[in-house]
């Protein structure tokens, strides 16, 4: 497609739609620097057409150069006083600057323009979860609601507000309102199993996480997810199984390494569960809590005094107030008896 408007704008210079018709070709392709120069190309030709000064715009906003995509929103609605999509753009623009009053104002002129327009309610319903206003929010998006009722992103978004309320009930409605719209959404199943997880209905999560699996088993996050349900629910062989899945997808993630320790710790398969924390700790050096549960399973385990030294110096180093760290740690030392160092550590204690 590039190749072919590229060769009418070489036939005809002074085509401003070729060039129009390649900016679009470049913007869809994610070449933005090179729609910006036919989109200027095509004003250099005509500067009164405003649909190009929102294009061009609108390029500049998705490298974000949002300043320079407010002066063309501006130019276009100086050409065009009533034009809706110019002002949603502006108010787009004012929002991703965080300029939310202004963002607001800007959006209210669209639905003066065009009341349908859902996707307006929709950012003004974002702009107030941003501010917390979160009855302000929910109005928006039941009045985008009244506007596209089989719209599922709308449901979703208003879940979302529910459960930044922690009215989970309410929450879970609309996540399942989306979900009859939308039910091959991976993302809504893993966020209903989110809500179950915080109120400790672990059975549920595990279903919805579940689901979310089938539809998509990429999802690190259901598996991880999944994973503590079975952690909670006590089944750590499965919680172990849901761990090393995720682990094949992010085998990266300090995390997962955690959760894999405390697991095979739980089944008393302390060697394993060591190895775990040490790689979430070669992953992640300051993993303070990973450095605790390796050092409590030296301490009380495997009583490696020495090695339960070393994890709890380096917790206390990060942590000077962790006091339940500090007692420990002189209790190794006294252990080992090494009654100078312990001693030392009281001083610093009492001195804090």
């Amino acid at each position: 497609m590039i190749d072919r408007y590229k060769e009418s704008v070489e036939s005809d210079p002074d085509d401003m739609d070729a060039w129009i018709n390649l900016g679009d070709a470049y913007y869809d392709e994610g070449e933005y620097s090179k729609a910006i120069e036919s989109y200027e190309k095509a004003i250099e030709i005509n500067p009164y057409f405003s649909e190009v000064y929102n294009n061009l715009g609108l390029s500049y906003s998705m490298i974000g150069e949002n300043h320079k995509a407010i002066e063309c929103y501006q130019k276009a609605l100086d050409l065009d006083p009533e034009d809706a999509v110019a002002f949603y753009n502006l108010g787009f623009a004012y929002e991703d600057l965080e300029r939310y009053d202004e963002a607001l104002k800007l959006y209210m002129k669209v639905l003066e323009l065009e009341p349908g327009y859902t996707d307006v309610w929709n950012n003004i319903a974002l702009i107030h979860r941003e501010k917390k206003q979160f009855d302000d929010a929910i109005v928006a998006y039941e009045k985008a609601l009244k506007i596209n009722p089989d719209e599922p992103i709308l449901y979703n978004n208003l879940a979302i507000i529910y459960y930044d309320k922690k009215d989970y009930k309410k929450a879970i409605f609309y996540y399942d309102k989306a979900l009859e719209l939308d039910p091959f959404n991976a993302e809504l199943c893993c966020d209903i199993g989110d809500i179950a997880y915080e109120q400790n209905d672990f059975d549920k999560a595990i279903e919805y996480y579940k689901k979310a699996l089938e539809l998509d088993p990429f999802m690190i996050e259901a598996w991880n997810n999944l994973g503590l349900c079975h952690t909670f629910n006590e089944n750590y062989q499965e919680s172990i199984e849901c761990y090393q899945h995720a682990l094949e997808l992010e085998p990266e993630d300090p995390v997962l390494y955690d959760n894999l320790g405390f697991s095979y710790s739980a089944l008393k398969d302390y060697d394993i569960s060591i190895k775990n924390y040490q790689k979430a700790l070669e992953l992640d050096p300051e993993y303070v809590s990973v450095m605790k549960k390796l050092g409590l399973l030296y301490y009380h385990i495997k009583q490696e005094y020495k090695k339960a030294i070393i994890q709890f110096e380096t917790v206390i180093m990060l942590e000077p107030s962790d006091s339940e760290s500090r007692k420990i740690l002189i209790t190794c030392y006294e252990t080992l008896g090494d009654y100078k160092k312990a001693n030392k550590l009281r001083e610093m204690k009492t001195a804090n």
